[in-house]
């Protein structure tokens, strides 16, 4: 449960920003900053004044990890890479006590580690975490910049137009832009149809380079074997009695559920997407079931088999496979198929 508000006993009066310096370890300007977002509660009430000669005991909402001992991939002195399994929250869902990738990060590396960006919580792969301020600001300008190259694995279903087609690698360049909150299906994020279409929403380009790694029959018993191979670069070529389309990825900008709203687009939505390819009814229940306090999760999440009922499977079948980039006269090139198990299981 990360956020909570602990009673700290204040032995000698102390004003707030030098207390809160002190006790959770802050510079001078974070911690002006924490008591300005109304994280300190003195004698009943928010603490608005900084200089606030404090006494007898505060109350501060403080961030406590609540690990599954996750670990990272790799780690050096400025950043870790972890593999963030999938339906695991990037972060918390505002206050509420959910557990979240977060917790993971800072009950390994400390309160100064963050995401230096972000994956959706139902995809799987690759989080690039800083360790530091420095690298965290550096690294996320760098994703800002796309400076860092990204590649993700899908799985959909393949239709007769894809089967067919005599092209590999294809591009696809669509205009996408998030809705207003508070609608119906808010969270979708729309793609321009045509010059009247959505007229008050601001559209912005995106792009996405597709690679057809194979068709996928899960009839054929040298599946599991293909896949892997063919994941890592082998030519060798998958059954032809086909059912499932394997997809590398590689998103050239970074909107909101951009390879998913693509691949929707195309005709072939990612298998066991709850928001693009889904009826509405769906998405709905989908919905309500995940924005709900954690103490009523038991007996609302939707279970693995009305997501396979509604979904076509058990899970979202995207996952961040690979990091390249340069940092400090260094090329790092990171790949990973954990967290992707391509089995009849979640079918």
């Amino acid at each position: 449960m990360p956020y909570i508000y602990e009673e700290f006993i204040i032995n000698s009066p102390t004003k707030a920003y030098v207390f809160l310096m002190q006790n959770l370890n802050l510079n001078i300007a974070d911690a002006q900053r924490y008591i300005n977002k109304g994280k300190v509660w003195y004698k009943g009430k928010v603490l608005q004044e900084k200089t606030k000669i404090l006494s007898d005991c505060v109350q501060v909402l403080v961030f406590k990890p609540d690990s599954i001992g996750l670990k990272p991939l790799f780690e050096n002195e400025d950043f870790a890479i972890f593999n963030k399994p999938p339906k695991m929250l990037i972060h918390p869902k505002g206050r509420f006590h959910h557990h979240s990738f977060i917790d993971e990060v800072r009950a390994y590396l400390g309160n100064v580690a963050n995401l230096t960006h972000r994956i959706d919580k139902e995809t799987s792969g690759l989080v690039l975490v800083g360790k530091h301020k420095k690298s965290i600001v550096e690294l996320g300008l760098m994703f800002l910049n796309n400076s860092i190259k990204k590649e993700y694995l899908a799985l959909t279903r393949a239709n007769n137009r894809i089967q067919h087609t005599k092209f590999n690698c294809f591009s696809l360049s669509l205009p996408l832009a998030t809705q207003e909150k508070g609608g119906d299906l808010c969270v979708r994020s729309v793609y321009k149809k045509s010059a009247s279409s959505h007229k008050k929403l601001k559209f912005k380009n995106a792009q996405s380079d597709f690679e057809m790694l194979g068709i996928l029959d899960f009839n054929d018993e040298k599946l599991e074997q293909l896949t892997k191979y063919k994941i890592n670069g082998d030519s060798e070529i998958l059954s032809k009695n086909s059912k499932f389309l394997l997809l590398k990825v590689r998103p050239k900008t970074g909107r909101t559920h951009q390879i998913r709203v693509h691949l929707q687009a195309l005709g072939i939505p990612i298998l066991g997407d709850p928001l693009y390819g889904a009826k509405d009814k769906h998405s709905r229940e989908y919905l309500d079931s995940e924005f709900i306090p954690k103490e009523m999760e038991s007996k609302n999440t939707l279970s693995d088999e009305k997501r396979l009922e509604y979904f076509g499977a058990t899970r979202l079948m995207l996952h961040a496979y690979g990091l390249q980039f340069h940092y400090k006269g260094k090329c790092y090139y990171f790949k990973s198929i954990e967290n992707f198990d391509i089995n009849k299981s979640i079918f």
